[in-house]
């Protein structure tokens, strides 16, 4: 063949792979055509390569801009490990992964939000050795008086201040979460194992987000500081959040300074020992509201919870602040008569984000948004799909998830599961945000406490336990026994028996010894 017919050939190849890359190549890739031409000895040797590099022409094609109000959080896979172009029709705008990563990737102009975890030192049964983590039990019974706290009160962090301030100076600016679902005393679950979340007392959290909240603002004051998540908002978790503001005021003498509120909207029953969210810690009661399971997936009485709280911030002069909230969305498992994908989208998700997005209350909302009520949204979750073996089938301990995992069961056994990928509630979430209007800046400004002069403060020195070592002595050497967490940082343990009543798999520890410091 000449090279006249050579270039002629190799000219219409090039139309017409343009032409299909224009028809059906998606908008982000590079692509590349290889042709060869042999020489005249026609030996393998002899032959030449050219790359010829394609220029990509798009039909009215624009990528999907993330929305800053809706986020979600991330359980049991990266965000990097799904399809990116299904990843960016969701069009998060934030997410969280309920701990405090250093370098947190934010994909697709997500926004990450970091989570200082925070918990109170209890007793064991001896009065003396402290523990993170004990149920309120004695011999099998459940006593609400039975468990003690160490005391002067004390808590451990997450973090290291330098870890802290480190983060906050490489990314100023960043919303901090304090702490989650902080007044959630520890259970047992089924198998007897202790689980936990953030248990404080009132008394004690108000200290804990004093001492973060100066850690924080000290590195970055351009920083917002949001209070963690109560589970929900009922009357006896009114009368906690009642005692963290008031002894942060007697404590301090000033009120507290939250530049973000933070709620967790869940439907969920308060009846000690049982499925739920349990009593708040502090508290004697042994109910308090009461939710059946069906309730879970009624926006009605969780938009009723978003009401009340807006009402308390208004009397506590808090009108002017941003709300949101972290963690929201459906407890129960798919496979529960009443909670398929279509039903919780018609009877939450959906009602959620009309809500959410469109109802004002002038005496009571936001201000600088409208005078909406919420500002962000945070659903549970993201891919939090594990569960359980029964037979061939597999059964969820969690509704809510929008991508399947694709991992099966973390407890092991041998069944058919959902292969990783977009779920039902995700397409449905997808569809409904695919119209909606990017929006231009987030739904709050940056706010700072005009009470707190950063200059003048002398920061707390936040508590730190190291592994002990063989001259620390026996009076101070605590062994503990906690959970291992799962890939994202966020412990997977015991989800099941917090929220409804289905056996859960046997927990994975690990054990430390510390020092504490001299009494």
């Amino acid at each position: 063949m000449t090279q006249r017919h050579i270039a002629i050939v190799t000219g219409v190849s090039i139309l017409l792979l343009t032409l299909l890359a224009w028809q059906y190549f998606p908008a982000h890739a590079n692509y590349s055509v290889t042709t060869e031409a042999p020489s005249p000895d026609t030996s393998p040797q002899a032959a030449s390569t050219n790359q010829i590099f394609l220029p990509l022409v798009l039909k009215n094609y624009t990528a999907p801009a993330p929305l800053w109000r809706f986020g979600i959080g991330q359980a049991r896979r990266s965000l990097l490990d799904y399809d990116p172009s299904t990843i960016a029709s969701m069009r998060f705008g934030w997410y969280v992964d309920f701990s405090a990563t250093e370098n947190a990737l934010q994909p697709y102009g997500m926004e990450y939000l970091p989570t200082i975890r925070v918990k109170q030192w209890k007793l064991q049964n001896d009065g003396t050795t402290w523990t993170q983590c004990r149920a309120a039990v004695q011999a099998d019974n459940y006593d609400p008086h039975y468990v003690s706290y160490a005391y002067p009160y004390a808590y451990t962090v997450s973090k290291t201040p330098s870890q802290i301030q480190a983060m906050a100076t490489s990314r100023p600016g960043m919303t901090w979460v304090v702490g989650n679902e902080i007044e959630r005393q520890d259970w047992l679950d089924s198998g007897g194992n202790c689980n936990r979340q953030d248990e404080m007392l009132p008394e004690a959290y108000a200290q804990a987000y004093h001492d973060i909240y100066l850690t924080i603002k000290s590195a970055d004051p351009t920083a917002q500081v949001a209070i963690g998540g109560l589970i929900e908002f009922t009357d006896l978790r009114r009368q906690y959040l009642d005692r963290v503001w008031n002894e942060y005021l007697t404590r301090y003498g000033t009120t507290m300074p939250v530049d973000v509120w933070n709620i967790h909207v869940y439907v969920l029953q308060e009846v000690k020992g049982s499925w739920g969210a349990d009593i708040p810690a502090g508290f004697s009661q042994t109910s308090g509201a009461i939710y059946t399971i069906e309730d879970n997936k009624d926006f009605n009485k969780a938009w009723q919870m978003v009401v009340n709280l807006r009402t308390w911030m208004n009397q506590h002069g808090e009108r002017n602040k941003p709300l949101i909230t972290n963690e929201y969305g459906v407890n129960m498992p798919p496979d529960y008569p009443g909670f398929s994908a279509p039903e919780v989208r018609d009877s939450y998700m959906y009602p959620s984000f009309n809500n959410f997005l469109n109802t004002t209350n002038a005496d009571t909302g936001y201000p600088a948004d409208g005078n909406r009520l919420m500002q962000r949204w945070n659903w549970w979750s993201l891919d939090y799909d594990d569960g359980d073996c029964d037979g061939s089938s597999y059964l969820q301990f969690f509704g809510g998830a929008l991508f399947n995992s694709g991992l099966g069961p973390s407890g092991g056994g041998t069944c058919a599961y959902p292969a990783k990928g977009i779920a039902a509630l995700g397409t449905y979430w997808s569809q409904y945000v695919a119209a909606l209007p990017a929006g231009s800046a987030k739904p709050y400004a940056s706010v700072q406490s005009p009470a707190l002069s950063l200059a003048q403060t002398t920061l707390p020195a936040l508590p730190t336990y190291m592994p002990a070592s063989p001259d620390c002595p026996a009076s101070q050497r605590v062994r503990l026994q906690f959970q291992e967490p799962a890939l994202s940082g966020f412990s997977t343990e015991g989800l099941d028996s917090r929220y409804f009543p289905r056996a859960s798999r046997a927990p994975v520890t690990q054990e430390m010894t510390i020092c504490l410091p001299p009494k």
